[in-house]
């Protein structure tokens, strides 16, 4: 498919993007130092590693709405290992295996 002259006069028109200039785009100064970026995954959720104690385990975290998303997979595994359900609170989330015999670690991703 080949440019025509009026693509091409619009593509000369728009402003490169310097790396020593910003440009704020949906409220974020780009181009992103690691601080920000690191803000960033800060506010965007959490990265954990819990321990299931008799299948159970509870997070506290005043950023969790019940609205946030969590994700919840096995990371070591103990003697019994049961399917693992995840729920989020107000201020808490929640993780629950199908059996109290589970006690293994957890790994757990929140987006707020």
């Amino acid at each position: 498919m080949a440019i025509n002259d009026k693509q091409l006069e619009t593509e000369q028109k728009k402003e490169p993007l310097s790396i020593q200039e910003q440009k704020i785009r949906a409220g974020i100064a780009f181009p992103l130092d690691y601080e920000d970026i690191a803000s960033l995954k800060q506010s965007l959720g959490a990265f954990l590693i819990v321990q299931l104690s008799n299948g159970y385990a509870e997070i506290s975290d005043s950023q969790i709405q019940a609205t946030s998303i969590i994700l919840a997979t096995h990371r070591a595994f103990s003697t019994t290992v049961g399917l693992l359900q995840a729920w989020c609170d107000n201020g808490k989330a929640y993780i629950q295996s199908s059996t109290t015999d589970d006690n293994s670690q957890i790994n757990v991703v929140i987006f707020y």
